[in-house]
């Protein structure tokens, strides 16, 4: 099983909106990072997302590219919520899932699975990609972020 853990595209600043939605930018953003997990091939059954106005349009964009995943508000995804009800949950998912949330709670969940703390990236629009093994535990398979994909992704 993978968990792709996503954190939200740039938002607008709250003096523009205090709701803060995508800016142009983090909708481009979204829609660079989801082309790829196209290309890759990734097919998940749940995007779950927090229910913040940045992360469900994230994951929207992301749900565009992708078929078949059902795109879920979930409460217990804001930046400073804790990640054990989160933990227990993926722990029992048997099929890809991705969750699409906020700094720190999406660092926080990784080092909770890892075991430790990790040396991972959340840019905006940046994804982790966990695999969990036969024996339960948790690595890191990958990583990347818009400003990472060369621009024919």
């Amino acid at each position: 099983m993978k968990l792709y853990l996503v954190r939200h595209a740039q938002p607008v600043g709250k003096e523009v909106n205090a709701a803060r939605p995508l800016s142009d930018a983090g909708r481009q953003e979204a829609e660079r990072v989801a082309a790829h997990l196209r290309d890759l091939g990734v097919q998940l059954v749940e995007i779950l997302h927090s229910t913040k106005a940045r992360a469900a349009q994230t994951a929207g964009i992301i749900r565009a590219h992708l078929d078949g995943a059902r795109v879920i508000e979930t409460e217990g995804l804001a930046p400073d919520d804790p990640v054990e009800p989160l933990v227990d949950r993926v722990g029992q998912a048997e099929q890809d899932t991705m969750i699409v949330g906020h700094l720190p709670f999406l660092p926080a969940l990784a080092a909770r699975l890892l075991g430790g703390p990790a040396d991972l990236a959340f840019p905006t629009a940046g994804v982790v990609v966990l695999a969990r093994g036969p024996d339960g535990g948790w690595s890191v398979q990958d990583q990347f972020g818009p400003q990472s994909l060369s621009t024919t992704d």
